[in-house]
């Protein structure tokens, strides 16, 4: 019947081989805004003695797809956007195995030195997508994500928005029998923010009602390459210099006007956001899932204030940047229950 009840979204494990189809693994939960093809169609205009522009030759000659993929942050999906965008290959850790049996942190930072592509050992990894309803399914091989934007608000549920590109659109059936997973989403309300000072350890020094919203984007900078290798689809992925951009709403106070001089100076800080869950991990421990944002970074503009109910806010823009005592452009980390995914 094609009802928009009847959509559902399923993602398989990391691809064995990058752009070769495999079977979903579990159910995703949001919505994609799109999914649609974006081959290139070739319309040759000729001298044909006729007053049409084009006739019955057209063809594609080149082909690739496109999603959005879009819903709340929570401790166990938000994983699949880390690894389609930053880094793959990832082997989570214990911080506490005896006490905490349950808990494993994923750590993603992208190398400097040495590419993220999915042919490198601990690129990102690529995943199959289907999509659909209950009168067709599609699956897309692939998939890699070309940008990641988490935000937060308060009294909402944090946000996040994933684009990804992938081969083209082919008509298939669900993987049958998965199952809803269950997840914790982050509050915004629950969420932490520090400022260090560089040379400093980051997530050190908390700040306490500075951070009023937030708008993390990374324009991850992988991008489909074509070559001559007898095939219409791409048959790599290229990637180039990258940072973290970052909106954030400070409320005016001492803080906001420490950050201020900070601007004028030119100074690097370290900034963590930390999103936090509501239930332990492991029944009996303060262990609740976690989602941190760690970056250096600098103001890039100081704007006047605005008002946000009553309050005189600002609305700052920063950038990551590499700063050698941190060592890294940035880093996420993510605690949850998910010791490797499904298979």
């Amino acid at each position: 019947m094609g009802l928009k009840a009847l959509r559902r979204i399923q993602i398989s494990n990391a691809e064995d081989t990058p752009g070769t189809a495999e079977a979903a693994t579990e159910v995703l939960y949001g919505t994609m805004g799109t999914f649609e093809d974006e081959n290139e169609l070739h319309r040759p205009e000729e001298d044909r003695n006729s007053l049409a522009l084009y006739h019955e030759d057209d063809e594609f000659i080149s082909e690739k797809a496109t999603a959005v993929w879009t819903g709340d942050v929570t401790d166990r999906q938000i994983l699949y956007a880390l690894l389609m965008a930053i880094r793959g290959n990832v082997t989570p850790t214990q911080p506490d195995a005896v006490n905490e049996p349950l808990a494993y942190l994923w750590t993603l930072a992208p190398a400097l030195t040495a590419a993220n592509t999915p042919d490198q050992a601990n690129g990102i990894d690529t995943f199959t997508i289907e999509y659909g309803d209950d009168e067709q399914a599609w699956e897309m091989a692939y998939c890699f994500g070309t940008q990641l934007e988490i935000s937060g608000a308060p009294n909402e549920v944090c946000q996040f928005s994933l684009n990804i590109t992938g081969d083209k659109k082919t008509d298939t059936t669900f993987t049958a029998a998965l199952s809803a997973v269950a997840v914790q989403r982050f509050p915004f309300n629950l969420a932490k923010f520090y400022l260090d000072a560089a040379g400093g350890t980051i997530g050190t020094t908390q700040k306490t009602g500075l951070l009023r919203g937030f708008t993390w984007t990374l324009d991850a900078k992988f991008a489909a390459f074509y070559t001559a290798d007898g095939s219409l689809s791409y048959g790599a992925v290229v990637e180039d210099k990258k940072a973290v951009a970052l909106k954030l709403t400070y409320k005016w106070g001492s803080d906001a006007d420490t950050e201020r001089g900070y601007y004028d100076a030119r100074t690097t800080r370290l900034a963590r956001i930390e999103l936090n869950g509501q239930t332990e991990i492991d029944s009996g421990e303060s262990n609740p899932p976690y989602l941190q944002l760690d970056q250096a970074i600098r103001y890039e503009d100081w704007p006047t204030w605005g008002d946000d109910e009553g309050a005189s806010t600002f609305e700052v823009n920063a950038y990551s940047v590499y700063n050698s005592d941190y060592g890294k452009l940035f880093e996420v980390a993510l605690l949850n229950a998910l010791s490797a995914l499904p298979a």
